[in-house]
Parts: C-alpha cells; structure tokens; sequence
C-alpha cells in the first residue's frame, strides 16, 4: 500500500510537471503568477522607448587635497573658536590629505508628443577614495568611532541617492512651472544662497517674460517640522521662502544694460530642529550688469531687513550690501577685480547686521575668487567658507584674477584677495582688529581630451588678528596653505 502511494505521488508530480511545461509554452512567465507590476498596474502605463525624448548628462571626479586648514566645519558664518563642529580650530593646524571621489548623473525625460512637459533628476554618489565615506570634505574625526562617518575597507562611493529633482510644464508660451525639490540660486549674485552648493528646496516657481523682461515668483518650504510652533497663524509662515525677481534690458544713449529688481523672503518659525528661535528675515536688491571696455561688468545695492532669532528672543536689524565686479580682456588673458561690502555690528549688537540665508541656515555657496576663504572650485571641498555675514562683523573684500593661455589645451589663473570685517572684534585681552587675512592663489588647467581636465593648484593665506585671536591661545599658526587638483569627466 505504501508503494502504491509513492507511485501516485510520483505519477502526479509528473503530470503538474508536464502541464506547467505545457503552460510555460503558451503563457509568459510570471514571478509569482502576477503580471508586473500587477500591484499597481503601472503596466498599462508603459510608455515605449521609442516614444520618449530622454537626454542624459554625466560628471564624474576624483580630487586631491593636502592642507593645514583649521580643523572644524564652518557653517556658513565664522563661528567662535574651539572644537567640534561649527568651531575653526586654531589650535590644530597640522598638515593632512585626502582624496574625494564623486560622480552625478541627471537625466531629463520627455513624451515625444508633449514637448512643453517633462522631468528633471540629478543623482549623486560621493565619498572617500580608498578607504572612508565621510560625512564631511575635513576627514579628521570621521573614523569608525564616529557615526557621522561611513568607513570601509575598500573603495566605495557612499550612496547619497537623488540631488533634486522636478516636473516643469510649459501652460502658456514663455511661462514655465517647475515644481519640485529645486536646485535654486538668487539672482544677485549668488551672494545669498547657491544651489550648486546643495541648497535644494522643495518648493514651486514660475518663471517666463513679462513684455522685454525675465521674471520668477518662487515659493520654497526651507523647514517641514511638525514640532515646530509657527511665527504666526496661516499659510506660509513656518520655515517658508518667498522670492520674486524681474529683469530686462535697457538702453541709455549707445549703452546697453540690464537692470533688475530682487525681492526675498524667509521665515523660520521656532522648532526643536533649528534653534535659531524665530526669524523673519527680508532682502531687497536693485542689480545692473553690462558690457565695459569690450569685458562686462555687473553691480548691485541690497538691503536686509528683519529679526534673527536667538532663543526665544530675536535681534532686529537692518544692513547693507554692495558689489561691483569688472571683467576686461588683455589681449589673449581676462582680468577679474571686484570689491565687495557688508554691514556688520561690533561684539554683543545687532542691529546693523547684513545676514544671508547660508549664515542662517548653515550652507555655502560660489561667490569669490579665492580658494581658502570662500568655496571656489576645485579647491572646494576645504575652505573656510566665509560668509557676508561673516559671525555678525560684516564684511569687506577685494579680490583679482588673471586667467591666460600658456600654451595650447592648457591655461593658467591667478588670484589675489584681501580679506576684512566690516567691524572689528575685541577677543578677551587681545585688542579690536577687523583684519582677517590675504590670499594669493596660482592654478592650471589642462585639457586631456574632450570633457576631460585636469586641474592643479595651491593657495597660500596669512591670517590677521581677527580669525586668529579667536583662540586665545599664544604660537597661533598665521599661514594657512592649501594645495588642491581636481581631474573631471563632464558631458
């Protein structure tokens, strides 16, 4: 009986065997028996290739960069000295290296029959190159005792995942929508926020002509937080900006310029997030831009008015900003010169502060020449990250570049700034000084093939009492140096 059994099983094991055979002939295989993916039935959405419109860019780098630079991540505006993050630590000025890897693909997606539709993504990956994935460009305290750190014994981009992304629709002719998370700049000269410096927002803007003129009305959500209180009742007062600009050209006698009006908008409402406590902060900017002596040259007046939250308590203000900034061509080489100017307030005051959105929220952006002080590419990924706010002392800045051809595919830059508070600091019982420091930086670039560089450079800074006294320590290291290369990939 149980050999009759066994032979059953086995003849019925056999028949399901044959006649799944036979169904596999004539139905697709499916895993799980569901067509994907039948959850969603996303299927009957399927758009075939052929009928999409998709373009792809690519950037790929590796970069290499040995300094003496203080240990400690600036956010955005000089902070007080010490340890840790947020602190320039004058204290721990030994030379270090590193290298950084980091590749970006975006791709931008339309259906051939809606042209005036579609979507936009850039991904990132970045991280160490041989050995560690940090959280920050400064690799020291990034080790395996360090959860901000992501370390590994090989080779290996750390997963960052989507940049930003976007749908942008085109309703009426030169009016475009975009909505998304948005990689947004301001329009005075990247002097307030920068979004090739990762401030990417959620949010929605419009923009198109209105008669000869550009426009765009912004509306981003900077803080989401559930937690938080609100500065007032009603829609877009917790963690919102607001941004509107318009530009157009004009002529004035034989002279074409452009000329614009700037106005922006944010509000943090207190949270356990940002504790910052309420701010309310406005910008108001007239630009102006043009050609000179066959170079161009751009200018703009900005005032910020508002409160900046501490606490529970806020600190009302007004400041000022102004830049101009001239380009000239000599022969084959391109002199750069600007000068720069923020309002400050001496130690304990406030109310003749200029602030930015990146002293308030802790970013950066690519505003000046220099490699050392402020963001500059390719040094980028080590700097001191100097802000107009500069730890509420203002600021005060010249700085100059040549750019000129050396021999063919390879081309030369030098720089040159002044660095100065706007106001000077007393440190303990260490006298005033709004001298922050100077800068003198060389670089070279050569052209290996197409979309392929390579950059290699050093800059050198003697600080001044201002940074430098921060510490109230005797022996202050006074020459900072960076050397820097950067070999790029880019569609």
């Amino acid at each position: 009986m149980h050999r009759l059994r066994l032979s059953a099983s086995v003849i019925l094991s056999c028949a399901l065997s044959v006649a799944a055979l036979a169904l596999s002939i004539v139905l697709p295989v499916r895993a799980d028996n569901l067509p994907f993916p039948e959850p969603a039935n996303e299927n009957a959405y399927a758009v075939p290739v052929e009928n999409l419109r998709l373009r792809v860019w690519a950037q790929y780098r590796v970069m290499y960069n040995a300094s003496n630079i203080p240990s400690g991540i600036n956010n955005g505006s000089l902070p007080t000295a010490g340890t840790g993050t947020g602190k320039l630590n004058y204290g721990d000025t030994t030379g270090y290296d590193f290298f950084r890897q980091r590749m970006r693909l975006a791709f931008d997606l339309q259906h051939k029959d809606s042209g005036n539709v579609g979507a936009y993504m850039q991904m990132e990956y970045r991280g160490g190159f041989g050995g560690s994935s940090p959280a920050a460009s400064d690799p020291r305290g990034e080790s395996g005792a360090n959860a901000d750190g992501t370390p590994n014994a090989f080779n290996r981009l750390q997963a960052r995942g989507i940049r930003y992304g976007y749908v942008y629709v085109t309703p009426i002719e030169n009016h475009t929508l975009v909505v998304g998370i948005l990689p947004t700049i301001d329009q005075v000269g990247r002097v307030l926020w920068d979004g090739e410096w990762d401030f990417f927002v959620g949010g929605a803007s419009l923009g198109g002509k209105i008669g000869e003129g550009d426009y765009r009305l912004g509306f981003y959500r900077i803080a989401s937080d559930l937690k938080a209180g609100t500065i007032g009742t009603g829609f877009g007062k917790d963690g919102d900006m607001w941004v509107a600009d318009y530009n157009r050209p004009l002529k004035l006698g034989a002279y074409d310029v452009k000329v614009g009006g700037h106005f922006y908008s944010l509000n943090l409402g207190k949270t356990e997030n940002i504790s910052i406590g309420d701010t309310h902060e406005n910008w108001a900017a007239l630009t102006a831009s043009g050609g000179l002596f066959g170079g161009a040259w751009n200018a703009y007046l900005m005032l910020n008015s508002g409160r900046i939250g501490t606490g529970l308590t806020g600190n009302n203000h007004t400041g000022y900003s102004g830049k101009f900034e001239g380009s000239i061509p000599i022969g084959p080489t391109t002199f750069n010169l600007f000068a720069l100017y923020a309002s400050g307030d001496k130690a304990g005051h406030t109310s003749n502060q200029f602030t930015t959105p990146e002293a308030i929220l802790g970013t950066n952006g690519y505003w000046g020449y220099s490699h050392i002080f402020n963001a500059n590419a390719p040094g980028d990924v080590n700097d001191f990250g100097v802000n107009l706010n500069n730890g509420g002392a203002g600021l005060m800045t010249v700085q100059a570049q040549f750019k000129f051809p050396i021999m063919p595919r390879l081309t030369g830059t030098l720089e040159s700034a002044y660095f100065a508070a706007a106001r000077s600091r007393e440190f303990g019982n260490r006298g005033g000084s709004s001298y922050m420091g100077t800068e003198t930086g060389a670089m070279v670039t050569y052209n290996i093939a197409k979309n392929l560089n390579l950059d290699v450079g050093a800059a050198h800074a003697f600080m001044g009492d201002f940074l430098s006294n921060r510490t109230q320590a005797t022996g202050v290291e006074r020459s900072i140096y960076e050397v820097f290369t950067r070999f790029q990939y880019a569609l």
